[in-house]
């Protein structure tokens, strides 16, 4: 048996500009707090990607992978779940952005889904209660944020460097990801291909929107490149000035963390 499951909010930001904020997956977890990392999986079609996404849970990293297709034109966004989470057979949805006569956009968030046979029906109460716990709270969040997309793509500064370490890249990808463990302000995900996702969840200087980081580790010969991308987000107005010196600052924490990196080469080798 299906069960359908609908949400709606009215905000004041316009119909494209939500689409577009909810969208763009890959960027969210700078704008949104319980995002951690999002990528695309594969592409079908300029409109059908797979997305495979994480989210921030009570400090862990939680994931799934999703069926996504945009319809630009008609500002709507199809998702269905590529694995559900047992006792779930299917789990699919639809955003949808409606734009309104007297100003504002209507968001429509419908989930349906059906549960395996045999289970008890109570469950269905369960999925039903998680999404009434979960989907009104992200509609207000996102209608908020839509109205501050702009400032804070503006004062986002990023910084990318690499270093070549003589150390074997599993190794040196373990030793990283427990130097990142060390601090209890950040939630770490180990991708499949050795790739370190972290981000701050607790503790932020009061002017910080987000701050979030990806390792990437490439193994050449007897030693491993790693490439380390820092991103930033003002969280206030900022002038150019200030941009320019939290990106300064940025480059340096980089600077430092490859150092840091560097100095495991040897252990690494030894150790792994």
């Amino acid at each position: 048996m299906t069960t359908e499951v609908v949400h709606e909010a009215t905000v004041p930001a316009p119909a494209r500009r939500l689409f577009d904020l909810v969208a763009d997956v890959v960027a969210a977890p700078r704008y949104f707090a319980t995002h951690l990392y999002a990528e695309i999986v594969r592409t079908e079609s300029p409109e059908l990607d797979l997305v495979a996404r994480w989210v921030i849970d009570n400090g862990s990293a939680r994931g799934w992978r999703l069926w996504r297709t945009r319809d630009t034109e008609a500002l709507v966004i199809d998702f269905q779940h590529e694995i559900p989470k047992p006792p779930l057979t299917r789990m699919l949805g639809r955003w949808s952005f409606e734009s309104l006569p007297a100003g504002g956009t209507r968001i429509r968030v419908a989930h349906s889904f059906d549960l395996a046979p045999g289970t008890d029906p109570a469950a269905a109460g369960k999925v039903r209660q998680q999404l009434d716990g979960n989907v009104p709270g992200q509609l207000v969040n996102i209608g908020e944020l839509a109205e501050r997309i702009e400032l804070l793509r503006r004062n986002t500064v990023t910084s990318t460097r690499s270093v070549r370490v003589d150390a074997p890249l599993a190794a040196l990808a373990t030793r990283t990801a427990e130097s990142v463990a060390d601090d209890t302000r950040w939630t770490r995900l180990q991708l499949p291909d050795s790739s370190l996702v972290f981000k701050q969840h607790a503790g932020h200087d009061p002017y910080l929107h987000s701050s979030t980081g990806v390792f990437r580790f490439t193994e050449e010969g007897d030693g491993t490149t790693v490439h380390l991308t820092r991103a930033d987000t003002i969280a206030v107005p900022a002038t150019a000035d200030e941009i320019g010196t939290a990106r300064k600052q940025l480059d340096a924490e980089v600077r430092e963390r490859l150092a840091d990196c560097a100095r495991l080469g040897p252990h690494a080798a030894t150790t792994g």
